[in-house]
């Protein structure tokens, strides 16, 4: 038979307390190992069920107890539906982080080598290309190589807007 009462004493370093029936004043012993489906350490004033047994010197001892008011462990393993819908969020979540940065590094790379080969090429030698003063936008530049010509030898710096090294890229470098 089951009985309910409250904790009056608890020992928490030692793992054991007393507990007072309902309705009753005498003390029963409440040892840790009693409330093994319980989450948690019960605190003073907690509501306790339990079982009733003597020990070996014939005082009574609680057995299978339980506190009122929390979960016990196998309810609290089992997450339910809400758990396994926030799990599958966060997955596809993180999911979309991870592909959406290991795809962006991918272009950063290719522009990176872009921006090598195209910085080798205007450092050789262009007869066709010169300093002059009104050459320093995009729209006065005739190619890609003009432009990059222009950026690394006539230090002319407007042309790369964000600062990538890579110039005119909307109109020549794209």
């Amino acid at each position: 038979m089951r009985l309910q009462g409250r904790v009056i004493e608890w020992n928490d370093e030692r793992g054991f307390g007393f507990i007072i029936q309902n309705g009753t004043s005498e003390r029963t012993f409440l040892h840790i190992s009693a409330l093994r489906k319980t989450k948690g350490r019960p605190l003073l004033g907690s509501l306790v069920t339990y079982e009733i047994r003597r020990d070996d010197k014939g005082r009574l001892q609680a057995v299978a107890a339980e506190l009122i008011g929390t979960k016990s462990l196998r309810q609290s393993s089992s997450g339910g539906f809400s758990s396994a819908v926030l799990g599958l969020v966060l997955l596809l979540m993180f999911g979309y982080v991870g592909y959406v940065r290991f795809s962006n590094q991918g272009s950063t790379i290719s522009a990176s080598v872009y921006k090598i080969v195209l910085a080798r090429d205007a450092l050789r030698p262009h007869p066709e290309f010169q300093c002059t003063p009104e050459k320093k936008s995009c729209s006065k530049m005739a190619s890609c190589a003009e432009a990059l010509f222009h950026q690394e030898r006539c230090n002319v710096p407007k042309m790369d807007g964000d600062g990538d090294g890579i110039p005119c890229e909307e109109q020549w470098c794209n």
